[in-house]
């Protein structure tokens, strides 16, 4: 019979501490050893490393250029775009955009809480609350050309554009169509 493991008591490692800045801490890693190599018969190896460069320190790379390109490969318009959570469906239906016009959708509205719906002006049970709508462009696409093309998908829901707005809703829930005009100043 194994022994059960102990709790732990000490508090998890920063991300300072995890990631190497300072006095590196990784958990289960022999920072004496980090950089050696063990081979099966029991010798060490560091062949591949170049000694000079070894004590140098650790640089990591920054993903600052992919910020805008989400897990399931959607691009979003800024970081605050959030896609991680949108429907299969929605997916596969903005992938189909991607084939036919041969470019990236971008995505400018994606998930939205209650609260950032309502600064949105959104309607009040908005897909968009429910991972299953998202705003899009296609760079050197129109939005009028774009709308067409997502009123003739099979299966789509919602297509709705916008006045103020070169983004196109699309959403997978009951087929449905609107657009938003500017309104016009009346003459005095």
């Amino acid at each position: 019979m194994q022994p059960l493991p102990q709790p732990v008591t000490s508090r998890p490692p920063t991300t300072q501490q995890v990631v190497g800045v300072g006095n590196p801490v990784l958990p289960g890693v022999d920072k004496d050893r980090l950089f050696e190599i063990e081979r099966k018969d029991g010798r060490t190896d560091n062949s591949d490393i170049d000694l000079d460069e070894a004590d140098q320190p650790i640089r990591l790379a920054s993903l600052s250029g992919l910020a805008r390109l989400a897990p399931n490969g959607l691009k979003t318009q800024h970081e605050g775009v959030d896609v991680k959570c949108l429907k299969p469906a929605l997916v596969r239906v903005l992938n189909q955009v991607e084939k036919k016009f041969g470019r990236p959708v971008i995505v400018t509205s994606g998930f939205r809480s209650r609260q950032r719906n309502a600064r949105a002006r959104g309607a009040k049970r908005s897909l968009h609350m429910f991972c299953a709508a998202a705003d899009i462009q296609v760079e050197g696409v129109s939005k009028w050309t774009l709308a067409e093309y997502l009123r003739s998908m099979d299966g789509r829901g919602g297509v709705g554009t916008y006045c103020h707005t070169k983004s196109v809703h699309i959403d997978v829930g009951p087929e449905r169509d609107w657009n938003w005009r500017c309104k016009r100043r009346r003459r005095r």
